[in-house]
């Protein structure tokens, strides 16, 4: 049985991003319209809503994805209502991608996606994005976002599918120079923004050129190279809190569940066998 509430959060990380969970049970929106594009899913029960005279019906696995300015409204399609999860995401990061990908407006072709990847991918993100969770770094955060957005839009939207090739990799060059940030100093807090911004590339083309070259997302190498810098500072001994924060985790419980889903075993565990 749902009780009608809203919750809303705005992330320091991406401020402009609106993010909502609400349970509605009576409460139904009359025709309206949003500045961003609006993204949501049902996590329980059914939610119905027309758009452009037609009606759809929106339940778990599915993604209700509305342009700007397209006007809808919403209900329960049920008698015991529904829980749903929504972002709103600013037309101006959108037209970023777009312009990345050499196209002039982005656009979704339906407002209903049957996608579950992308659903569970939603929810993943949705709750990184709301829950207080100090172990989530601006970095994981940032390509989260931006990877979700860009695949949402290759899939669903009016951008088309490129054919990745080595030409849309970083060069050696700047393959070395980002190594050696993340080499050099570990520990370091690194926003998507500045590592782009060390090889002369946007966010959305150092995102996507690291992968083509790495096969790894930045944030996903940079969490292996801090449990690999992890092993060799515990097997010369010392703290295992001391070494979480030297090498860029934010407490123990946040090494311990990285390493753990790393090499199987807990870093106290492992510098027990080593030492």
């Amino acid at each position: 049985m749902h009780k009608e509430s809203i919750q809303y959060w705005h992330n320091p990380i991406l401020p402009e991003v609106e993010l909502s969970r609400a349970n509605f049970k009576r409460f139904q929106f009359d025709s309206h319209v949003h500045l961003d594009y609006h993204i949501g899913v049902v996590s329980s029960g059914c939610q119905q809503y027309s758009h452009r005279g037609r009606a759809y019906h929106l339940g778990p696995g599915l993604i209700s994805a509305l342009n700007p300015d397209e006007t809808h409204n919403g209900q329960s399609d049920t008698s015991d209502g529904y829980q749903v999860h929504v972002m709103s995401v600013p037309y101006h990061y959108v037209s970023q991608i777009s312009r990345e990908m050499r196209q002039t407006e982005g656009f979704f072709h339906t407002p209903l996606i049957n996608d579950p990847h992308l659903y569970n991918a939603f929810l993943t993100l949705h709750l990184m994005l709301t829950q207080h969770q100090s172990n989530l770094s601006s970095l994981q955060l940032e390509t989260s976002m931006l990877a979700f957005t860009t695949e949402l839009f290759l899939r669903h939207g009016n951008v088309p599918q490129q054919v990745e090739d080595r030409n849309n990799a970083l060069s050696q060059s700047q393959i070395k120079q980002v190594m050696a940030m993340f080499h050099d100093d570990p520990g370091q807090e690194f926003r998507l923004e500045t590592l782009a911004n060390n090889v002369g590339l946007s966010k959305f083309q150092f995102l996507r050129k690291f992968k083509q070259s790495i096969g790894m997302t930045p944030h996903a190498y940079l969490k292996r190279v801090r449990l690999e810098y992890a092993k060799k500072a515990l097997i010369k001994g010392g703290s295992v809190a001391d070494i979480a924060h030297q090498v860029g985790f934010f407490d123990q419980s946040h090494l311990n569940k990285a390493f753990k889903q790393a090499y199987l075993i807990t870093p106290a565990n492992f510098q027990r066998r080593v030492v």
